[in-house]
């Protein structure tokens, strides 16, 4: 078979790999496999300009991979979207073409991972948070994930990508594993390791502690207030228009809490933004929900929007409310593609249950921001949640790894989507789909206490070091090209 023809094959098979890779469809060994065929392509090429040929099918997987998911968008944002989602990746494999016959095998093998690990976590930072992170794609594998409770998101992500050029380097040595060492038998090694570890930190260490009941309730709604009042600016008259629905959705929410409390729930929470309220109601219901804690001996969390007239944007928030009626924190989601007044803090209270603490939706994909959590030694994490349909259970996956890495148990109420609730690791004690049930009501038994992990404690270490690393790989090329410099010059004054 003609050589070139062969590296086509690999190109098509890492682009077909990326179809399947997270957010709208997942098949969690594609993303072990696509980084393998794209970068046997790429180093495959005698010119870098056939190499660039990977960015097109890339995108064109990544495409595939996410159109009809976004929360409305146009075929050109779905294209520019789809090739945004390659860069990072094109930037690794570029580099590692570059390093790869430049350096010793071991050396070498490092360069892709790191590369892909510092882009990924410096995309954390932007509003796409983990969204698209190679090492959210393997939260079903319970085992590898204890991984993130070390190193967060971002050893995963390495180990993944750490595979890719090791399988390549092997298969640069025609399979011969003598060869190929010590690359063979090292990173094979650590990946069962880690595989070892995360079974008897599974098996010798899963919750002792008490559990406490915790309902999570979500009243469906027919109307996308977003789109029918908040984007046209929050005019009085459409406020006014819905009165009656935003009534007669309050009052199923505070039946439906019933009768979560009556099923023995002790913490009740809402998904995001299920209480729709205007700015002369807000105190009304804060009352109401402050009796109902009250009346039923319960922390009550209601999440709700409040509407700003005459803006293009609304208040996200909840509020913790004690038994005794006291509001303990209130909070306003701090990530969000609307204008926020958020402060960026996350709020605790110490409770009977263990620390309770409370995020919404889309702040559960960034790590930095949800590490603070841990520094407040939380047990517990309510998450009132709002999806669509296409990026369901992925994206209530994606926010989940913030519980391992951080060593609390969350639960996340999801409407329009996955609800589930997992334990600080990663074990699913709940799961609910909206569209497959006729009751969104969830309940679930959650550990009490939660445990210190080196990621809370640390953060992004591994991120950092991974930077450490690409530091030195730039210098050591900047002063490498600096001494052939200067033996070029030393060589025309002796001449």
């Amino acid at each position: 078979m003609n050589k070139q023809f062969r590296s086509y094959t690999w190109l098509i098979l890492g682009g077909l790999m990326l179809v399947v890779f997270g957010w709208r469809w997942n098949v969690p060994i594609a993303a072990w496999l696509a980084p393998i065929f794209l970068i046997r392509f790429v180093r495959s090429q005698k010119h870098w300009a056939s190499a660039l040929l990977v960015i097109p099918v890339m995108s064109i997987g990544f495409f595939f991979n996410h159109t009809g998911s976004w929360v409305p968008s146009t075929f050109l944002e779905e294209v520019v979207a789809s090739l945004a989602r390659s860069l990072p990746l094109a930037i690794a494999l570029f580099a590692d073409r570059a390093y790869s016959q430049r350096m010793k095998p071991f050396i070498a093998s490092l360069v892709f991972p790191a590369i892909y690990v510092v882009l990924d976590w410096l995309i954390a930072f932007s509003l796409l948070g983990t969204v698209f992170s190679i090492g959210a794609t393997q939260f079903d594998n319970v085992v590898l994930l204890q991984v993130v409770a070390l190193t967060g998101i971002w050893g995963l992500s390495f180990l993944v990508m750490w595979m890719a050029t090791t399988v390549n380097h092997i298969w640069e040595q025609d399979f011969n594993f003598r060869s190929a060492q010590p690359l063979s038998v090292v990173v094979p090694g650590i990946v069962i390791l880690a595989l070892l570890v995360g079974g008897l930190r599974l098996s010798l260490f899963e919750p002792a502690s008490e559990t406490v009941r915790i309902g999570g309730v979500i009243v469906g709604q027919t109307t996308d207030y977003y789109t029918e009042i908040i984007d046209l600016g929050t005019p009085v008259e459409e406020v006014q228009a819905y009165s009656d629905e935003f009534s007669i959705l309050t009052d199923a929410l505070f039946a439906e809490s019933v009768r979560v409390a009556e099923f023995g729930a002790k913490i009740i929470f809402w998904s995001e933004g299920n209480a729709m309220l205007t700015p002369e109601n807000r105190d009304a219901f804060i009352e109401r929900a402050q009796a109902f804690a009250v009346e039923h001996d319960v922390y009550f969390m209601p999440a709700y929007i409040t509407f700003r007239y005459g803006e293009m944007t609304a208040d996200n928030q909840l509020v913790m409310i004690t038994p005794e009626g006291d509001i303990a924190y209130d909070y306003t989601k701090t990530m969000s593609f609307y204008p926020t007044d958020s402060d960026g803090i996350l709020h605790s209270i110490e409770t009977p249950y263990g620390i309770v603490s409370s995020a919404i939706c889309f702040d559960m994909d960034f790590p930095s921001f949800i590490n603070q959590a841990a520094k407040q030694d939380v047990d517990i994490m309510l998450v009132p949640s709002y999806d669509w349909e296409p990026i369901k259970p992925y994206h209530t996956q994606i926010g989940l790894f913030r519980g391992v890495e951080n060593g609390f148990s969350i639960i996340r109420q999801v409407n329009d989507g996955t609800s589930m609730a997992i334990d600080y690791q990663g074990r699913t004690l709940a799961y609910q789909d909206y569209f497959d049930t006729n009751d969104p009501l969830m309940l679930v038994d959650v550990p009490t206490a939660g445990v210190s992990t080196l990621y809370g404690l640390f953060g992004d270490w591994f991120a950092y070091l991974n930077g450490v690393f690409i530091i030195s790989l730039v210098a050591w090329s900047v002063i490498g090209a600096m001494r052939q410099q200067n033996s070029y010059f030393d060589r025309i004054s002796v001449h």
